[in-house]
């Protein structure tokens, strides 16, 4: 529950849609705990804050604006396995598809992620 509070602030996320943020919030936190990814304090901070304002996106069915697919090729195949394993069930929740520009953008904190495992920086 780290940081939870602090996010639905951030995000502001009304108490009519807090329960079931939360709850969305906390499955996903759960995905990643699984993942074979050591995040660090700041990136775990900034990809917890990210979860929380995809869901509260997928909640009002409002996306970010398609990300040229160029830009999305720069992403490892790992990373977006990681991005999907811990955001695609947030869009099947809601009952839509997963929006590939979304993905991205969480498969970007994975990559982060994984560049600074591979470093040794933490």
């Amino acid at each position: 529950m780290k940081y939870l509070s602090t996010i639905l602030e951030t995000n502001e996320i009304d108490g009519q849609h807090r329960e079931a943020a939360t709850a969305s919030y906390l499955a996903a936190k759960e995905r990643m705990r699984k993942l074979p990814v050591d995040f660090g304090e700041d990136a775990e901070m900034m990809l917890s804050n990210h979860l929380m304002a995809l869901i509260k996106r997928i909640s009002e069915n409002k996306f970010i604006d398609p990300i040229e697919e160029e830009m999305m090729n720069e992403l490892s195949d790992r990373a977006w396995d990681y991005a999907k394993q811990v955001a695609d069930p947030l869009f099947g929740e809601a009952g839509i598809e997963p929006d590939r520009s979304e993905i991205f953008l969480v498969g970007t904190h994975m990559e982060m992620a994984l560049a600074a495992m591979a470093a040794g920086v933490q």
